[in-house]
């Protein structure tokens, strides 16, 4: 049985309402930053992977409003008990998107900070982690979360943003093919990644 209920279909139609040219905006410790939703194309396929997946522990690198993390939900198989965490740098936005995912009763944890020191902090191992955060921290992201057995073999790997913002997720890009993972782009409006490893 998937997590798929009526209000979470109408928390993400909600989601899908948001303005698809992003929005900037300065955390509270005075940093920069721009908050970008996936496309309306990618959703479905974010829930297609997680269901053929059936990970029980999954980590997303830049949650924002939520959007992407209930598509993600969408595809989880409640039977697993699975689990999502997922990172946000905007206090106010992981703690509104927090409550979002209380209300909703869905198994996802909001961590609020930056991505490295997060994932310095987290423990054991993830099936799935999906990249949407900061493009040029893609590639160091992903070392620091194989150097931490945080992923490995069999793990999923998705990441957006690889073909409109290519030139920043390139060293991330050259990995797998340096060291021969077998991954495809999907030609979604911004560009998917998909891959095991």
């Amino acid at each position: 049985m998937k997590m798929k209920t009526e209000k979470i279909s109408i928390e993400i139609e909600m989601l899908e309402s948001f303005s698809k040219q992003g929005e900037s905006y300065t955390n509270d410790t005075g940093s920069f930053g721009w908050r970008n939703p996936i496309r309306q194309d990618t959703g479905p396929i974010l829930v297609d992977i997680t269901s053929k997946t059936s990970p029980k522990r999954v980590l997303e690198i830049g949650t924002a409003h939520g959007l992407s993390t209930l598509y993600l939900v969408c595809g989880l198989k409640k039977e697993l008990n699975p689990v999502i965490d997922t990172i946000e740098f905007d206090g106010q936005v992981a703690e509104s998107t927090q409550q979002r995912m209380s209300q909703l009763e869905v198994p996802v944890k909001v961590h609020h900070g930056e991505a490295m020191e997060i994932i310095d902090q987290l423990t054991g191992s993830y099936d799935l982690v999906f990249f949407d955060a900061q493009k040029n921290h893609y590639f160091k992201q992903l070392k620091s979360l194989i150097s931490k057995g945080l992923i490995g073999k069999g793990s999923v790997i998705l990441a957006d943003n690889v073909i409109d913002r290519q030139t920043e997720c390139q060293p991330f890009l050259d990995w797998f093919t340096e060291n021969d993972i077998c991954h495809e782009i999907i030609p979604t409006e911004c560009g998917l990644l998909f891959a095991q490893l």
